[in-house]
């Protein structure tokens, strides 16, 4: 996806010092990610730019950020070998890759048929506590309870729709899901859902919780902290809608280089897993561009 700024000059941006509040500066939070193996491979950066964000060119308000100045000091990527380098090292930045991220989600009543609808059951009825089941490897996580079979195989009830981007030529489709139809993919593609089954698969060294409940508020704090709220009476009874728009980063195409997933290309990410993801979230009235980046790195 790309778009044509119309030839206007580019958008400037700086970077801001790293959050002193909310989640990501919580040492509770971060110490969560830590014990999820979120933390080493996972980077979050914010930016003011100086130029109005238009909506209908995103393509390129991505490219001016991930080709700034500032963008080019202070992005980074994991590569093949663990070691972080620059996101974009040469080459004009000529198109980023990149699809929009639904973010309309305000409460976590977006959770509630994991609770309440369930066969076989997610969560033990009346705790928090979540079910086990026979330990399994599923695309590298091994999965102890039903919860992490409902993320790594909710979408496998025949449709195409791929939550993470990672098209799996290796399935032969002939696996089921017990759980394909308990929410729907638009649900699933929400980007809070999304903030909380990266934080509930977290990394190849992930320490698991056993309630929900550690999952649903590390998710409620981060989402928080990532978008921005503004009142809207029209928006149901809680009177609260985001303002915030989200967008998934897949790769880049540079000057000289190519498409990153080419020969001569540089990967954003060293593999191919559903942690891998770099979202970049807009806040137009503070004119505010936040990156979250992490990249799945195997333990073995």
């Amino acid at each position: 996806m790309a778009d044509d700024d119309g030839g206007e000059e580019p958008n400037s941006f700086v970077k801001l010092p790293d959050p002193s509040a909310g989640a990501f500066a919580d040492p509770g939070f971060r110490a969560q990610l830590q014990k999820w193996d979120l933390a080493r491979n996972s980077r979050m950066c914010r930016f003011r730019y100086t130029r109005p964000f238009h909506r209908r060119s995103p393509g390129a308000f991505l490219r001016d950020l991930f080709d700034s100045d500032a963008g080019r000091a202070h992005l980074r990527r994991v590569n093949a070998e663990g070691e972080w380098v620059v996101i974009l090292p040469e080459g004009k930045c000529e198109e980023v890759r990149h699809r929009i991220v639904p973010c309309t989600a305000t409460s976590m009543t977006h959770f509630d048929r994991l609770y309440d609808a369930a066969r076989p059951p997610i969560i033990r009825e009346g705790t928090q506590l979540l079910m086990k089941r026979v330990d399994e490897v599923m695309d590298g996580f091994t999965v102890t309870d039903r919860l992490r079979e409902f993320l790594l195989t909710a979408n496998g009830d025949g449709n195409d729709y791929d939550p993470y981007g990672i098209d799996d030529d290796d399935d032969d489709g002939s696996g089921e899901s017990n759980y394909g139809e308990l929410m729907t993919t638009e649900q699933r593609d929400e980007f809070l859902f999304r903030v909380f089954a990266h934080l509930a698969l977290g990394g190849s060294m992930c320490q698991y919780e056993e309630r929900m409940d550690a999952y649903t508020e590390a998710a409620k704090r981060a989402y928080k902290s990532l978008v921005a709220a503004r009142r809207d009476r029209a928006s149901g009874e809680d009177g609260v809608a985001v303002a915030s728009d989200v967008y998934r980063v897949d790769g880049f195409v540079a000057a000289g280089r190519g498409d990153d997933d080419t020969a001569g290309g540089d990967s954003l990410f060293p593999g191919r897993s559903v942690q891998n993801f770099c979202y970049v979230v807009v806040d137009p009235r503070k004119r505010h561009a936040t990156v979250w980046y992490h990249a799945y790195r195997p333990y073995w």
